[in-house]
């Protein structure tokens, strides 16, 4: 099954909760994400069969190994893009979330670890948020 852009956007919200130390169920992130409880079932199941999430009845969901890597790299490249577009193109911090959601699914590993060398290995985005130690 493929990566789409919507695998990868709960992938990083999960994330975001987890790092919030948030209950990760399916009716939480119905709210987080606006949508049906049973579409949110349908993804995770689908991320399940992935092996990017463990899922079971009246328990948290979690993250397997191999999820947990790449969601950290959806977040880093999120974040990296942000502070990109801040320091070196002079966006205003709040105008700059929607095209890092775009950018960050570009698979270049050359093109973030560019990004990532221009931003000296900077740790903090421009929201004040920590950018994930990844290799890229």
């Amino acid at each position: 099954m493929k990566k789409t852009k919507e695998k990868e956007h709960y992938l990083k919200e999960i994330y975001r909760l987890e790092m919030a130390n948030e209950l990760i169920s399916v009716s939480s992130l119905s709210k987080v994400l606006g949508v049906s409880k049973s579409s949110v079932s349908n993804m995770i199941k689908k991320l399940v069969v992935m092996n990017l999430l463990n899922s079971a009845p009246y328990k948290a969901i979690e993250f397997t190994s191999e999820g947990l890597e790449l969601a950290r790299t959806i977040v880093a490249k999120h974040r990296l893009i942000e502070l990109f577009l801040v320091e070196v193109m002079a966006f205003e911090p709040e105008n700059v979330h929607a095209i890092a959601e775009e950018i960050e699914h570009i698979e270049s590993p050359a093109f973030f670890r560019k990004v990532k060398q221009m931003l000296s290995q900077r740790k903090i985005d421009p929201h004040g948020s920590p950018i994930p130690d990844v290799e890229f």
